[in-house]
């Protein structure tokens, strides 16, 4: 953790040689706080009590351990239902360090004097982006119910397999999130210095690194299988980068917006709306 804080550092204090300065400037992005800070921050503020419901949801009891059976788990997936017992507790909070680490390391842009003097716009994309993959993680964690790897494993007691969040396992809200922080940070960086070619790819993949240790420990925590991780990955990068991304094309274009909508019935959601 501390070589990867000291390369984002060093990275910050060297972007002059990395890329150039808008010379207008000004924000790439278009943003609308009023709105947008506001409600995502509701949509953040209500997952708390979503995470809460979500776990009692997934619960688990003795019959419905009785039912599993490793041998239907897809042979890309199996190994993990076989992981040692012994690594889960180490592993998982060796996953949170690394979690936590994603989620403030956006907080580095801030060394930067050209994103600080955009610091609200850049919070307020930072909360809507995990606003958004808060209710894509909720839609789907809700919807699909997987076991997770460690009630199929043989080594672990009925006991410690039955209780609250025990089918949540698809998709990996650890990767997801910590994804979308690291990613949203590289897209910050190489859109506001205009970083392209190889050195933005270097950015990425630095990003890359957190949400991978993330994935790889919450396997090893009995938690999540290989395609959980994946799926969790790719949907934090969607965020992390397309938030950004839809209100730098925003700001080009004029037509694209990004609302947020209630029902009557208490339904949150993200309204995407182009102009023709």
């Amino acid at each position: 953790m501390k070589v990867y804080l000291s390369i984002l550092v060093l990275l910050i204090q060297f972007l002059p040689v990395f890329g150039q300065l808008d010379s207008a400037n000004r924000s790439p992005y278009r943003v609308y706080r009023a709105y947008e800070l506001p409600a995502s921050l509701t949509v953040l503020g209500a997952s708390f009590f979503g995470y809460r419901q979500l776990d009692r949801y997934a619960s688990f009891d003795a019959g419905d351990i009785a039912q599993l059976d490793p041998t239907r788990i897809n042979a890309f997936d199996r190994p993990v239902a076989y992981f040692d017992p012994a690594r889960f507790e180490a592993a998982q909070q060796r996953s949170d360090r690394f979690l936590n680490l994603s989620i403030a390391s956006p907080l580095l842009l801030m060394l930067s004097n050209r994103i600080r003097h955009k610091g609200l716009d850049v919070l307020t994309l930072y909360t809507t982006a995990h606003a958004v993959n808060n209710l894509l993680y909720f839609a789907t964690s809700f919807s699909i119910r997987r076991a997770r790897p460690l009630t199929y494993n043989p080594a672990i007691p009925v006991s410690e397999k039955i209780g609250n969040a025990k089918s949540n396992s698809f998709y990996s809200g650890h990767v997801s999130f910590s994804t979308t922080a690291t990613f949203f940070g590289a897209k910050i960086l190489t859109d506001f210095y205009r970083i392209r070619g190889w050195k933005r790819v270097a950015v990425f993949s630095g990003a890359a690194i957190p949400p991978i240790l993330v994935g790889f420990n919450r396997m090893h925590a009995g938690k999540h299988f290989r395609t959980d991780v994946l799926t969790g990955f790719l949907v934090g990068a969607a965020c992390g980068i397309g938030i950004p991304e839809i209100h730098r094309i925003r700001r080009k274009t004029g037509q694209l917006s990004l609302q947020p909508t209630f029902t009557f019935t208490g339904q949150r959601g993200i309204a995407f709306r182009y102009r023709f």
